[in-house]
């Protein structure tokens, strides 16, 4: 059982249940996807090739700051330089998923945009949600191509690729996933009936108003849609 005293703890077998979580889900299939959490010596990640549904807390692989693993007989995820660079640009992130949910990479695709508020849950939950350019999985390229999207950002589509989001812990990184999911499914079927209508402006602002009052944090891109 996945208790939610788990989900709080940024540990080994928190990872391993995020993971059973995500395949469940159909976010990610066999190998694909890789989750992290941070540690006071850098950060806990998924190994590399390894199914998402059998990983297991004492297959999880502790990473320096640099992402070099700090145990020799593990091999860490192909993409540790890409949460590598999140620990190091976003000090208030704990936890970062990266998946390949259906719709989300579908939007990637189809150049649809979650970077304007079209439903409150996304003002709230998340904030704005940018397209990285396309760079190859598994190399530098990847965090160069975030690092200009990082700061202001919780949440990303990885052009041909996937997502990734960022929280405070596995909790708020796995519930902004399955937000921004279902945003994504919505989005793409609306648009396939016609145009999206964003938010007004002054609606945007009551919802962040709202969500400040939930204790939501409001990134730096929501606040220039409100200006």
């Amino acid at each position: 059982m996945f208790s939610d005293k788990i989900w709080k703890k940024n540990s080994k077998q928190a990872i391993a249940g995020v993971c059973h979580r995500l395949y469940e889900n159909g976010y990610l299939v066999a190998t694909s996807g890789n989750v992290s959490v941070r540690h006071e010596s850098g950060f806990y990640i998924t190994p590399a090739s390894t199914r998402k549904d059998c990983v297991r807390p004492k297959d999880i692989v502790l990473c320096d700051d640099n992402g070099r693993t700090l145990e020799p007989s593990k091999k860490p995820s192909s993409e540790a330089a890409m949460h590598r660079e999140v620990y190091r640009q976003r000090p208030d992130v704990a936890a970062a998923i990266h998946a390949h949910p259906h719709y989300s990479i579908a939007c990637s695709l189809s150049g649809i945009s979650l970077s304007k508020i079209i439903l409150p849950e996304l003002a709230i939950y998340i904030g704005p949600v940018p397209i990285v350019p396309y760079a190859t999985p598994g190399t530098e390229e990847l965090p160069e191509a975030l690092i200009p999207y990082l700061p202001d950002h919780n949440a990303f589509l990885l052009s041909r690729h996937g997502v990734l989001v960022l929280g405070k812990d596995l909790e708020d990184a796995f519930n902004r996933l399955e937000h921004l999911e279902q945003i994504a499914r919505v989005a793409y079927l609306v648009k396939s009936m016609g145009g999206i209508e964003p938010m007004s402006k002054h609606e945007v602002k009551k919802i962040a108003e709202r969500a400040r009052s939930l204790g939501e944090q409001i990134t730096g891109a929501l606040r220039r849609i409100m200006e």
